[in-house]
C-alpha cells in the first residue's frame, strides 16, 4: 500500500517537473542588447578644421578692426563694431579677444612677426647671391631699414593709427624681444656677407644701431611725425646705420685693395 502511494506521488512531482520544464523552455528568449561601441575619433581628426576655422575668423577680426581705424580713428575702435563689422556676435569675439585691449596687442604681435618675416626673407635671399659683396652697401642698409620703417612706423591710413595704437599698448618684454631678434639677425647677415664696405660689428654696435633705429620709429609713431613716410627719416636713418657700420677710411682702403695714404 505505501509503495504504491509512493510511487503515485513521484509519478505526480515528475509530470509538474515536466509540465514546468516545457513551459519555461517555450518562453521568448530575452536577449540583452549589448552597447553599442561608438568608434573612437582619431585624434586631431576635427582639430585641424577647427583651427583652420578659428584662424579664418581671427584674421577676419583683425580685418574689420583696421578698417574701423582706417575710417573711425583710435577713438571709434570699439568691440562692439569690430564684432558687426566682421559679422560676428560679440560673444565670439570675446571668446578669442576679452577686450579691445588684448585685441590691439594681438594685430600688433602679428604684425611685428609679419616685419621680422620680411627681413628674413630679404636678408636670407641676399646671403644666397654670389654678387652680394660687389653690391652698393648703402643700398643694402636702406631696403632692410625701409623694411622697418614701414613695420613699425606705418605708412598712410589704418596701418599707421594701428601701429601708433599698439605702441600705446605696448609691453616692454615684447618689444626687446622684437629688437634682440632683429639684432642677432642682422648680425648673422654681416658675418655670412662679408662685404668689404661693412664691418663686422661689436655688440655695443649692434645694441646702439637697432635701439636708435626702432626706438625713432616708436617716437615718431607715438608723436604722428610728420616726418613719417618722408624720405629725409629714412636717409638720416641710412646714415646713422653707415656711421656705425662702415669700416674706418684706411681699413676701408685696405679692403679695396688700395694702399694708405703715407
Amino acid at each position: 500500500m505505501e509503495i504504491g502511494q509512493n510511487l503515485r506521488i513521484i509519478q505526480f512531482l515528475s509530470a509538474c517537473a515536466t509540465r514546468n520544464l516545457l513551459r519555461f523552455s517555450q518562453r521568448p528568449k530575452t536577449v540583452t542588447a549589448k552597447p553599442k561601441i561608438k568608434p573612437e575619433a582619431k585624434p586631431g581628426a576635427r582639430r585641424e578644421p577647427t583651427q583652420a576655422r578659428a584662424q579664418q575668423t581671427i584674421q577676419t577680426l583683425f580685418k574689420a578692426a583696421a578698417q574701423i581705424l582706417d575710417k573711425d580713428g583710435e577713438a571709434g575702435l570699439t568691440t562692439n563694431k569690430v564684432a558687426a563689422a566682421a559679422g560676428f556676435s560679440i560673444g565670439t569675439l570675446y571668446q578669442y579677444f576679452p577686450s579691445k585691449e588684448v585685441l590691439v596687442r594681438a594685430m600688433a604681435v602679428k604684425g611685428q612677426d609679419l616685419v621680422l618675416e620680411a627681413l628674413e626673407a630679404y636678408l636670407a635671399a641676399l646671403e644666397g647671391r654670389p654678387d652680394v659683396a660687389q653690391m652698393d652697401a648703402r643700398d643694402l642698409l636702406r631696403q632692410a631699414i625701409r623694411i622697418l620703417l614701414k613695420g613699425f612706423a606705418g605708412g598712410k591710413g589704418f596701418t599707421q593709427s594701428l601701429i601708433r595704437l599698439g605702441w600705446t599698448m605696448e609691453q616692454p618684454q615684447e618689444t626687446a624681444s622684437v629688437v634682440r631678434q632683429v639684432s642677432d639677425r642682422l648680425a648673422i647677415f654681416l658675418e655670412r656677407i662679408e662685404h668689404p664696405q661693412l664691418r663686422a660689428p661689436s655688440a655695443a654696435i649692434l645694441f646702439v644701431l637697432t635701439r636708435s633705429v626702432i626706438g625713432t620709429l616708436r617716437s615718431a609713431s607715438l608723436e604722428k611725425s610728420p616726418l613719417l613716410g618722408s624720405t629725409a627719416l629714412e636717409d638720416a636713418l641710412v646714415q646713422m646705420a653707415w656711421a656705425l657700420l662702415a669700416p674706418p677710411p684706411q681699413a676701408a682702403g685696405l679692403a679695396l685693395g688700395k694702399r694708405p695714404i703715407t
